[in-house]
């Protein structure tokens, strides 16, 4: 008969308060982090320890357990050649006598790092509010108001033009960079709750906590058992982070996904097999009651406030290349092949609801809010490039790809580092993406497509009538778009242009003189948002010509013009 017996994983949650099993051996065992999986604000951990059993009623201590957690959370399985029932098993919390001093230290050395980490991310935060309020004074020139510092020098058209190209390129980092900001002060905010919370505990009454995990189990057989303790616990967070490749020669963009994993659960992972996954059970999986939608007389129910949606355009900077160059021996000889290096990518699993990835190798992690990144995935994916811009807001040409997600992956929210081949370009960032959801895939800005807008003409008509003057005064505007492609290939350019529409009755506006009719006029419902798709071939240049005329009273004042 075989002596060995493999017992079945049991798996249980534990609300007990202690072990209701008397005159139990008590087994201390040094626990090893086995594994570790991530989700975007918590992480469940996995401890495991070896013992040998003989027959009769043992505790297994994991000793020396540092992070606070539920215990609601905590489950227990086991296998091995024992013959071994699971009766329970709890977290067992106790306050010595001796003090804390060196943990209550550290962690008000952690408090205060964290606390000047978030007084600079609230610094840069206003940084960017007060660039912001400074981009939209300089809006303020179309509604005939100039900002106070620019009062005593009307700008030439050369400056007015580098202004909106200032403009164009600085308005999307902005918005960038606040959301980096608003990441870096949630995952602060989290370590700065967990600290307090620790803290709070080991100051009650000076004393320092002790924990422990106590597991229970009755054996019949003799043999090794492999006991795994898991639980759930705040402190860690995880985010996506891509690099886009545009492969404009093949119609393709290339998207390699990384993961960017820190944690200051106060505890080190050390070689640990990590596994990052995209569902967030912090937000519960319960739906919310459906109440009555019941209306009474007298009764306001309070508004919610809307948001501003902001255009999204790919922001520039100056890129570096990457490229590399081959080159021969100084004997004359060819030198090696130069290969580049294979990524290790994890492996990805989709369970219908979350997607997980894990890394294909054992990785430490220390307890002290480090980056760690780590490469999920790589996909090519079939694009339809396209140009497009809005010359009134900003004198650049933005490249886009319009592309379909994999089937089986989930794409978190993040920032894109954008490349043009091998060539850094600027950043941009994405939505969630579904599997099989097309998107929208911001590119950067492209110095081989050119546009420009000109104001050729400002006319303004005082009709005389038997030589009094008329009520109503005329103003004649006649602008001139240009486009230019200097790439080797033909593209598909969407020129984008507001066209001024009257909100008074007194306000009389006519567009006329087109010289090219636009696509669409009221571009998705936006009231003179006008939308010419143009093709344009290698070398070719494009005009487009229009001319309006604002007819109002003489003694209204116009904004806007």
């Amino acid at each position: 008969m075989n002596n060995k017996y493999l017992l079945a994983i049991l798996s249980v949650t534990f609300l007990c308060a202690g072990s209701t099993i008397a005159k139990a051996e008590t087994i201390v065992t040094d626990s090893k982090i086995l594994t570790v999986t991530v989700y975007p604000g918590s992480a469940r951990v996995t401890r495991q320890a070896l013992v040998q059993l003989t027959p009769g009623t043992h505790s297994i201590v994991f000793d020396g357990i540092v992070p606070i957690f539920d215990d609601s959370s905590m489950s227990i399985s086991g296998e091995g050649t024992a013959r071994v029932k699971i009766l329970g098993g709890y977290l067992k919390q106790e306050y010595l006598k001796e003090a804390a001093d060196k943990r209550v230290k550290e962690l008000q050395d952690k408090l205060e790092e964290v606390s000047d980490k978030l007084m600079g991310e609230q610094s840069h935060e206003q940084a960017i509010a007060d660039q912001k309020e400074f981009l939209n004074s300089l809006k303020m020139y179309t509604a005939g108001q100039l900002p106070k510092d620019l009062v005593t020098k009307m700008p030439t058209t050369i400056e007015l033009g580098d202004m909106m190209k200032f403009i164009g390129m600085t308005r999307e980092g902005l918005e960038v960079a606040s959301e980096e900001i608003r990441q870096k002060k949630r995952s602060l905010n989290l370590d700065l709750q967990k600290f307090q919370s620790e803290l709070a505990q080991l100051n009650s009454g000076g004393a320092k906590l002790k924990r422990s995990i106590i597991v229970d189990v009755e054996c019949t057989q003799s043999g090794s058992f492999t006991v795994n303790a898991a639980y759930t616990l705040n402190g860690a967070f995880w985010n996506a982070i891509y690099d886009a490749h545009s492969l404009m020669e093949k119609n393709e963009v290339e998207l390699v996904s990384s993961g960017n994993v820190r944690q200051t659960t106060g505890e080190d992972w050390k070689d640990v097999q990590l596994t990052l996954s995209t569902a967030q059970p912090a937000i519960g999986g319960r739906m919310p009651y459906v109440a009555p939608w019941v209306l009474s007389e007298n009764v306001v129910y309070p508004q919610s406030r809307g948001v501003a949606s902001m255009m999204k355009v790919a922001a520039m900077s100056a890129g570096v290349s990457d490229m590399a160059v081959q080159s021969e021996a100084f004997d004359g000889t060819s030198a090696p092949a130069i290969e580049a290096a294979q990524m290790n990518y994890a492996q990805a699993a989709f369970s219908g609801v979350s997607v997980t990835y894990q890394i294909s190798r054992p990785v430490t992690i220390l307890s002290d809010g480090t980056d760690n990144k780590f490469p999920i995935t790589a996909q090519t994916l079939k694009a339809a490039f396209e140009y497009s811009a809005y010359p009134r807001g900003s004198q650049f040409a933005y490249l886009g790809s319009r592309v379909i997600n994999a089937s089986d992956l989930q794409l978190l929210a993040g920032p894109v580092n954008l490349f043009l081949g091998n060539e850094f370009v600027g950043k941009s960032s994405i939505d969630a993406i579904s599997p099989n959801q097309d998107f929208d895939l911001y590119l950067g800005v492209d110095e081989n497509v050119k546009v420009k807008r000109e104001q050729l003409e400002k006319k303004m008509d005082d009709v005389l009538i038997a030589g009094i003057q008329s009520p109503n005064r005329k103003t004649i505007f006649k602008y001139k778009i240009s486009v230019e492609n200097f790439t080797s290939k033909a593209i598909v350019f969407k020129v984008f242009e507001s066209m001024p529409v009257s909100a008074n009755d007194r306000i009389k506006v006519k567009v006329f003189d087109i010289s090219v009719q636009p696509s669409a006029k009221d571009w998705k419902d936006r009231k003179g948002v006008w939308l010419w798709e143009l093709k344009l071939e290698p070398k070719a240049k494009q005009e487009i010509y229009y001319s309006f005329v604002v007819e109002h009273p003489r003694e209204m004042n116009i904004g806007g013009l």
